[in-house]
Formats: structure tokens, sequence, C-alpha cells
């Protein structure tokens, strides 16, 4: 008989174990999904990027990641975060409404501009978007008090 979690175990288990790769893995996960989702609907519109699109979608991803740090933090500082008591529940890391929005803005900018000024907006924007509504959703899961993890029974 397997066991899903023990309260002797270190990690509280295979399910702990688990719960850890996947909160370890949300904020990658969805922002990969915002900015392919993006980037292929901008190729789907323009057709394949070129080097200097590449590197322009680089550049605007790149951009807007410091550009909100620094917003974030005061600074150009960022302290490392530990894990502290704050777990949001699973719905916070629920990406589909900040890639929906990645892709949505990604298709007017491929009606307005083209070459490496769409690239590159298509890479901030999709930065901004994910960067923005992620922390919106942690933001208002963690203020209605949806913070703890459900108990094992």
């Amino acid at each position: 008989m397997t066991r899903w979690s023990s309260p002797g175990e270190p990690h509280g288990g295979y399910r702990g174990r688990l719960r850890a790769a996947v909160s370890a893995s949300a904020a990658p996960h969805g922002y990969t999904l915002a900015l392919w989702t993006a980037t292929a609907i901008t190729s789907s519109g323009r057709g394949t990027p070129d080097v200097p699109d590449v590197l322009a979608l680089l550049a605007g991803a790149t951009f807007a990641f410091v550009a909100l740090a620094t917003v974030a933090y005061g600074g150009a500082t960022m302290p490392s975060q530990r894990p502290g008591r704050h777990r949001p529940r699973v719905w916070a890391a629920f990406h589909l409404p900040t890639a929906a929005c990645a892709a949505l803005i990604s298709l007017l900018l491929t009606r307005a501009c083209a070459g490496p000024l769409l690239w590159c907006l298509v890479g901030a924007a999709t930065t901004l978007v994910y960067l923005l509504g992620v922390s919106a959703q942690y933001h208002c899961f963690a203020t209605r008090g949806a913070t703890e993890w459900p108990r094992d029974g």
C-alpha cells in the first residue's frame, strides 16, 4: 500500500515533494505559456522571426523584467526570498488569463507594427502582462484569506 504523505516523513512524503515541485514550477510554467503563446500568435501573423527580431524579443522581455523588478524592490537590489508561511491556493497559479491577455496583445501588435519593433514590443508586453497579472492574482487570493494549504485528512 502506497502512502501519499506521512507526518513522520521529511517533506510529507511523495505528496509533499509533489507540492514543492508544483509550487516551484508555477511561475516559470505560467510565463512559458504566456511568452510561447504570444510568440506563436505573432509568428502566425508575421511569419518566422529573423535574428534581429529574436534579439528584439529578448531585449523587450529583459527590459520589462528589470523595470518591474526595480519598481517592486524600490531599486536595483533584489534580496533573496525565503519560503514563508504564505502559501497561495492552487488557483492563484492558474495562468490562463495572463497567457490569454498576452496573446491578445500580441495579436493587436501584429496588426499595428512589424520587424524588430514588433518583436521587442511582444517581449515587453508579454513580460509586463504576465508579471502584473500574476501578482494581481496572488494578491487577490492572499487578501481573501485563502492562503492555507488544505489539511490532509
